[in-house]
């Protein structure tokens, strides 16, 4: 009887931190499904010319009338490097990592913006700051409408950023802010239209429209996806160890047949919300050529990201994916060590009575 109690005991904790680490997971899945729609291509050194995004523009216009726009937001960003800036009021510097956007900032910093709102095209001589700057320089970061100093521009701050280093963005429009625009652009981002969008599609027309292929590539959807079915596939793995257990224990086959069903609609479900598309799945499935071919270009995706992070908004996305992984692991661990200490229980159990 004690060890009956001691086994239900340690299954109930188990089934608490199964639950725990399902609670800690989901939110953070959520937080990977607002970047699924988000794509990068970065190619350092300014290779990216200015001029296309008049070409980016009109050709979102041309889709626009055929209703087949790739684009919900596009921007393009250039890094100015180290400078440094001053308040207007009282005189403090701070130096910062300032950069450049030449389209929406959205589509770069998604919801990392704490309050005011983000600069337009049209709009000049305008900055975001990200909070502990603004605190530095004004001792607040109430600091919307107030100025600062770039480069000997006064700029009004019209935004906070969340970003965790000092950061300064202006917009690559026209007078003042927009020296060096003119030597091209670091990366561009987009947001796509559709959240089933082939982001293979929107890349290759993005290569395209700037004439650039082969930079790094941020695929939102891609930690969304693997999130997704890691976290869906650990649970369907647990549910047919835990029908093989049962059924040898109890010798009920419709125990058995109970928990494989679930593993199987639980592995349905992770499907259906991951929505892999003919990016991840191929024409047929014995083209084994396509699963290597995929795998080692995402992995090389994960890496690349891992190794640069430029914005807050790629370390929030790379910091829940790793979080995601890292709860569905744990997960897992638990349970192959719960259902490995109930069968020692057993097993011990039936070595007394002998």
């Amino acid at each position: 009887m004690n060890v009956d109690f001691r086994k239900q005991r340690y299954m109930l904790f188990t089934l608490l931190l199964l639950i725990l680490a399902n609670l800690f997971a989901v939110p953070r899945l959520y937080t990977l499904k607002g970047y699924a729609d988000m794509l990068i291509l970065c190619c350092p050194g300014g290779t990216l010319s200015a001029s296309v995004w008049e070409q980016l523009k009109n050709q979102d216009a041309n889709e626009k009338t055929e209703e087949n726009e790739l684009f919900s937001q596009a921007a393009l960003w250039k890094s100015l490097k180290e400078i440094t800036i001053s308040s207007e009021q009282n005189g403090r510097e701070q130096k910062v990592s300032c950069y450049q956007i030449k389209g929406q900032p959205g589509a770069v910093f998604g919801e990392g913006l704490l309050s005011g709102r983000y600069f337009t095209e049209k709009e000049d001589n305008v900055c975001l700051l990200d909070r502990d700057t603004a605190r530095k320089l004004f001792g607040s970061e109430h600091v919307l409408g107030m100025e600062v100093r770039i480069n000997g521009t006064c700029c009004r701050i019209i935004g906070i950023l969340s970003e965790s280093r000092p950061v300064c963005v202006i917009p690559a429009g026209v007078g003042a802010s927009s020296a060096g625009a003119d030597s091209g652009f670091d990366g561009a981002a987009v947001r796509k239209k559709e959240s089933g969008q082939s982001s293979d599609l929107t890349i290759s027309r993005m290569e395209t429209l700037f004439g650039r292929a082969g930079g790094q590539r941020i695929d939102g959807h891609l930690y969304y996806m693997t999130a997704c079915l890691i976290h869906f596939g650990i649970f369907s793995w647990i549910f047919v160890l835990a029908g093989i257990v049962l059924g040898k224990r109890t010798h009920k086959k419709r125990i058995a047949a109970v928990c494989l069903a679930a593993a199987a609609g639980t592995l349905w479900l992770g499907i259906r919300f991951a929505a892999p598309g003919s990016d991840y799945l191929p024409s047929y499935w014995s083209d084994f050529d396509f699963f290597s071919r995929i795998f080692q270009e995402k992995i090389k995706q994960i890496r690349e990201l891992a190794a640069y992070q430029e914005f807050s908004a790629w370390q929030e996305l790379f910091r829940a994916w790793q979080q995601v992984i890292g709860a569905d692991i744990f997960g897992g661990m638990v349970c192959i060590i719960s259902f490995y200490y109930t069968g020692c229980v057993k097993k011990n159990k039936m070595t007394r009575l002998c």
